[in-house]
């Protein structure tokens, strides 16, 4: 089967250095305002909630100043969430438990929400299709939400077992791993609309092609499979650090290992089998229910060496 092309979008190198840079040094300025990180991270969420409603007005008006508009306002909810982070390890450091923010339930759900919205902005950015986040945003909004309403906003010193340099390389590596499979999650739902509303015209002139959801939903998946790969390994090098043992069948680890499996099966059967459109876009929909399995189920209800991520 002939394989589906997607045009890159040109990207203007300095241009996206000096907006990251430009923008991670206002966060830092930020920072160090007066005001707790809550608030910090509280912004990020009403500034995603406004993003995902602006793309999808987007998707169904199609007028460009408001793809423009979600795209800044996304950008901006990241330059909030990053404040936040910046500010909640000061306040740690000031507290004489100064650790990453991404040690507990909370920090882990704005962590995840941070670099899903960084990867889809990657993305968006290199193939210029704002289409996609109809269906990325909220899911990015919802994560944060539910870290400010549900999870626990207290700094608590890290276990021992976490006062680690392994704790920098892991974990940011587990969350590209979330982030990449949570893009492509949205691009597989607005395959599977496409696809059971192909008649409707309305499908047709508002979602991008099933050829171009497909190929994003396959890079996402394509591009973080490895980072996910080197997650579970720099994580089994940790554990023998700590535990003396390099796999334990933790119900973190199995779930982390049947995601991986998922997900290499996805992409063998697309590069291997040639399989396209709903079959593989139902296997990253299950394969993302995983992910979720592995994040909050485990975390949450089955206690085990990683349940300190459930404070």
């Amino acid at each position: 089967m002939k394989e589906i092309v997607v045009e890159k979008k040109r990207v203007a190198l300095p241009t996206d250095l000096f907006l990251a840079l430009g923008g991670a040094l206002l966060s830092v300025g930020l920072s160090l305002l007066p005001y707790e990180n809550v608030f910090w991270y509280k912004s990020a969420m009403l500034a995603y909630g406004l993003a995902a409603l602006v793309y999808l007005a987007y998707l169904l008006v199609r007028e460009s100043i408001l793809g423009r508009t979600a795209t800044g306002i996304l950008f901006l909810g990241l330059l909030l969430n990053l404040t936040g982070m910046i500010r909640r390890g000061i306040e740690s450091y000031q507290m004489g438990v100064f650790h990453p923010p991404w040690s507990n339930l909370f920090e882990a759900l704005t962590f995840w929400s941070f670099v899903a919205g960084s990867v889809y902005l990657l993305i968006e950015r290199k193939y210029g299709f704002r289409l996609i986040g109809a269906f990325v945003v909220p899911l990015i909004f919802f994560t944060s939400a539910y870290a400010i309403f549900k999870a626990s906003h207290d700094i608590q010193p890290l276990m021992p077992a976490l006062r680690s340099y392994w704790l920098y390389i892991h974990v940011v590596a587990a969350f590209i791993g979330y982030a990449g499979f949570t893009v492509a999650f949205g691009g597989a739902v607005a395959y599977l609309i496409k696809e059971h509303f192909k008649d409707k015209s309305w499908a047709q002139r508002y979602l991008p092609s099933k050829e171009v959801l497909d190929e994003i939903t396959y890079k996402s998946i394509a591009i973080v499979f490895p980072v996910w790969t080197a997650s579970i390994i720099l994580g089994a090098a940790w554990a023998n650090e700590a535990w003396g043992g390099y796999w334990s069948w933790d119900p973190k680890e199995v779930w982390s290992l049947i995601v991986w499996l998922f997900f290499g099966a996805y992409l063998h059967a697309r590069q291997l089998m040639g399989w396209r459109g709903k079959r593989v876009a139902w296997m990253v929909v299950f394969g993302f229910i995983t992910v979720l399995i592995c994040f909050f189920a485990i975390n949450l209800y089955f206690p085990g060496l990683h349940s300190y991520a459930t404070e």
